[in-house]
């Protein structure tokens, strides 16, 4: 099962982060959009997107959101139409917006 994860606040992160972990520990496919304050959260807690990168989960923000952040390599500067995929592909979405 692939489990897509859009996450635009920074409350959330932990429990997107939790959510992600989780899945990945079940061995299920996970992607992560981040955008909006998402972005921002990931640009402040950087340990925490390297937890997730090795937890070896596609983790892609949107550019836009990201203009100026200091983001770690690894994480993915995208776009909405990362959003769509991220959707489009997934078999179950979870929102955090």
């Amino acid at each position: 099962m692939k489990l897509g994860i859009v996450l635009a606040t920074r409350a959330d992160l932990r429990h997107a982060a939790a959510i992600a972990l989780a899945a990945r520990a079940a061995r299920h496919e996970v992607a992560l959009f981040a955008m909006d304050a998402g972005v921002h959260a990931l640009s402040d807690a950087p340990e925490l997107a390297q937890t997730l990168l090795d937890a070896d989960l596609d983790l892609t923000v949107c550019s836009n959101s990201a203009v100026g952040l200091p983001l770690i390599d690894g994480i993915v500067r995208g776009s909405q139409d990362d959003h769509a995929a991220v959707v489009g592909t997934s078999d179950r979405v979870v929102a955090l917006t």
